[in-house]
């Protein structure tokens, strides 16, 4: 399939300059056959960087017990070492063609998803038991990798037994029980092209190269994620038959840690006051992204249900999943209109995506598990129906020097304006105007931006006056803000300040 030269290597040509960091203590390293490299912690309490001082300063709470027989996370860490893939299945397929019809452009797009999806699978899912399945270090098909440095914070950090993070509290209504407060928690995987990507940044030195300028994924990058629910079968029948996974987490309502003086908890109240145990986790939620030229902003998202009862003859577990949907684009309201009031007909006229209503209907039979994003656009049950996946992800940026980033929802932001939000029924002025920012289309690696009360100037030490963009990848922020409060944290403690508070902001749902 020949694509116009000029689409093909638009975001690929935007390179970055970057700016060496602060050398950090390196530790173990594993044998040069495997992707998992040791350099990096492999989860929140890796007892391989305990001398560090990592840890110090909190209750150790994510580190495997005495007589443990399970899984042992390790992070596939080897970026630079990464081939590229030749293989690119879904391109024979193209959901993005103007000139599909309805039904053609759906069927173009269930395609694509599950040949990235069969692409995903490949060499991950073949040990024979779920639960040592998604083993990344020595996958004999093709190479895939995690992200460093989503291990810090003791409220979000991996798991030790599959790499987990938390991710978001998730409120579901189900008939007959009301509401149901869950939590959610997830890992994710890069192909070769985005790993090869991700080494320009982690380098595999013990510290980070900083860009600074907007990070560009290359073409053909593939980023699959699984999304694990502490809700169970009792609660949403479509949780039967899928993966359970064991694993390390907090409480299952999302624990928050508060002080009675409405202080910012330390890194020890966090641990005391939100230790974690070995409990089931239910596969709800399946996401991939591809960077893909053909795509009007470079990036194709999508998302998979659990749908285990109506699949349950599915001799693959893993394929218990059912596609909601693939967007390319935000569907961006004329100026006068908000998101929640366009387009007209949420079914049929929405452009950018491809929604497949059959699956949505299936699982709102009993829970609102179907829901989507702002006025039908995509967006997953983990996720919050005010969005969509484009619109959280075409946020992600480099945290600047007080190690914040722009607020995924503007809902979300230390600066919202009392009562003013995106996708909002009845929005005044100020909504409408947020609605242009957060559901514009923005282009794969450009910096987000809008008026400065809805998307403030970062403040980084070289004095950029936009955010740096980390092309759409949430957890590539979120690595680097970490990095870059363990950097902080290190400072404070030559000046013998041992308290350790997250003063960051991480991206959340």
């Amino acid at each position: 399939m020949k694509l116009p030269i000029a689409s093909l290597f638009l975001c690929a040509f935007l390179g970055f300059t970057a700016q060496a960091a602060q050398p950090q203590v390196n530790q173990h390293k594993s044998p040069a056959s495997t992707t998992c490299t040791g350099t990096y912690p492999s989860y929140f309490q890796d007892p391989a960087f305990s001398k560090t001082g990592m840890w110090d300063n909190q209750v150790i709470i994510n580190q495997a017990y005495p007589g443990w027989q399970g899984p042992i996370f390790r992070l596939s860490d080897a970026y630079s070492s990464a081939k590229a893939d030749k293989q690119m299945p879904w391109l024979k397929f193209n959901p993005f063609d103007k000139n599909l019809s309805e039904k053609d452009k759906n069927t173009q797009a269930w395609n694509y998803l599950w040949a990235v999806m069969a692409y995903i699978q490949e060499g991950n899912i073949d040990s024979g038991d779920v639960n040592t399945d998604w083993d990344l270090c020595n996958n004999k098909v093709r190479s895939w990798y995690h992200i460093p440095y989503q291990t810090y914070d003791p409220l979000s950090g991996r798991e030790f037994i599959h790499g987990l993070t938390r991710e978001a509290p998730v409120t579901m209504t189900i008939k007959g029980q009301g509401e149901i407060k869950t939590t959610m928690w997830a890992v994710g995987f890069y192909n070769p092209q985005a790993a090869n990507s991700l080494a320009k940044v982690w380098t595999g030195a013990d510290s980070p190269v900083m860009p600074q300028t907007n990070f560009a994924f290359n073409e053909g990058s593939v980023i699959g994620k699984l999304l694990f629910t502490t809700a169970t079968p009792n609660n949403y029948p479509f949780l039967e038959n899928v993966p359970v996974w064991r694993a390390n987490i907090s409480a299952s309502e999302y624990c928050e840690c508060k002080n009675a003086d409405s202080s910012a908890c330390s890194f020890q109240q966090e641990t005391e006051q939100c230790p974690r145990s070995v409990a089931d986790v239910y596969l709800l939620q399946f996401d991939i992204a591809v960077r893909d030229s053909r795509s009007p902003v470079g990036w194709a998202y999508g998302t998979f249900v659990a749908d285990g009862q109506f699949k349950a003859k599915e001799k693959n577990p893993w394929n218990r999943i059912s596609p909601l949907g693939l967007m390319w684009g935000n569907d961006t309201p004329p100026v006068t209109v908000g998101a929640a009031a366009f387009p007209q007909n949420s079914v049929s006229g929405l452009k950018d995506s491809a929604v497949f209503q059959e699956v949505v209907t299936r699982l709102n039979e009993k829970t609102n598990a179907g829901h989507l994003g702002c006025n039908g656009r995509l967006n997953g049950p983990a996720d919050n129906a005010l969005s969509s996946c484009l619109s959280c992800h075409q946020t992600a940026s480099v945290p600047d020097s007080t190690n914040n980033t722009p607020a995924i929802m503007y809902q979300f932001a230390s600066y919202q304006e009392p009562g003013s939000g995106q996708c909002l029924t009845t929005p005044s002025k100020l909504d409408l105007a947020i609605d242009q920012v957060y559901f514009k289309s923005f282009q794969c690696s450009e910096s987000f931006t809008g008026p400065q009360n809805i998307v403030p100037l970062p403040k980084y030490t070289q004095g950029q006056q936009q955010w740096i963009s980390t092309d759409f990848s949430l957890q590539l922020s979120i690595s680097l803000t970490q990095w870059q409060e363990w950097q902080q944290d290190q400072q404070n403690l030559q000046k013998n300040i041992k308290v350790r508070v997250f003063d960051g902001t991480l991206p959340s749902r």
